[in-house]
């Protein structure tokens, strides 16, 4: 409950002039971080340093229904716990109650994702995201009704998923690409680019926890000093599904 209380607390800004998108996430510790995997690969983890995962807050439905969700760049699908599903999902605090939105609509496309340790399954659906006082309608989803339960034991209802749209395709029978939060909102025109960035807040003490923001739409100038610098994704082809550049040579400054 203390991590509720502290995401509750937070100052969320939004800067909807030049279609950006700001809101904080909050560092918690983890048990263990669970990696997706598809087929034999195992790439991909959630925004972690170490034994911590990261928390933010969306709203769905209409009216909005609120939840927490662990914030991962190593899968693509976005997942909320169904009302009823209690123990099978690790007793989440929140669960969504299609019926009490106007604007839920369902698919019945199966979903199931595989993580390194642990799965989610249910099926997909459609239906308004709030982020940070921002709705984006018809966002593709998956509604769980099926969980390991550890998935949901760090105050996270479920994950939001923001790698590239392609590894939606094992993730259902279809092999269909669902489109992540970050596709939508490009392509309905809420954010000005496809393009997400993470601010990690400076780290005062070895023990201490490091919280940041996630901007939805480009970078957050307040944030950075000098240029930005882009480098190609890889284009091996045991990365090529996920957010990985070729790194050669890393040099610690001291700085």
């Amino acid at each position: 409950m203390i991590i509720f209380t502290l995401l509750i607390s937070k100052v969320i800004t939004c800067i909807v002039a030049q279609k950006l998108i700001s809101i904080p996430f909050q560092a918690v510790e983890r048990r263990e971080l669970k990696a997706a995997a598809y087929g034999n690969r195992h790439l991909g983890a959630p925004l972690a340093n170490v034994d911590l995962a990261y928390l933010i807050q969306i709203e769905i439905g209409t009216p909005p229904q609120p939840f927490y969700l662990l914030l991962d760049t190593g899968s693509s699908s976005t997942w909320v716990p169904i009302v009823g599903c209690n123990r099978d999902c690790g007793y989440p605090y929140h669960t969504l109650q299609p019926s009490r939105s106007s604007t839920f609509n369902s698919s019945y496309l199966p979903f199931s994702i595989h993580y390194g340790e642990g799965f989610s399954s249910g099926y997909y659906a459609q239906d308004s995201v709030t982020v940070n006082g921002v709705t984006i309608p018809e966002v593709n989803f998956a509604v769980s009704n099926y969980n390991d339960g550890e998935l949901t034991m760090d105050g996270a209802d479920g994950i939001l998923g923001i790698g590239p749209d392609i590894l939606s395709i094992y993730d259902n029978p279809e092999n269909k690409v669902i489109p992540t939060l970050v596709t939508t909102m490009y392509e309905k025109g809420v954010i000005g680019q496809k393009v997400f960035s993470v601010y990690f807040q400076p780290v005062l003490s070895e023990k201490k926890r490091i919280n940041g923001e996630i901007v939805f739409g480009g970078v957050e100038a307040r944030h950075i000093t000098g240029e930005v610098h882009y480098v190609p994704v890889s284009n091996r082809t045991e990365y090529m599904d996920y957010w990985a550049v070729d790194l050669q040579t890393m040099v610690d400054t001291g700085k």
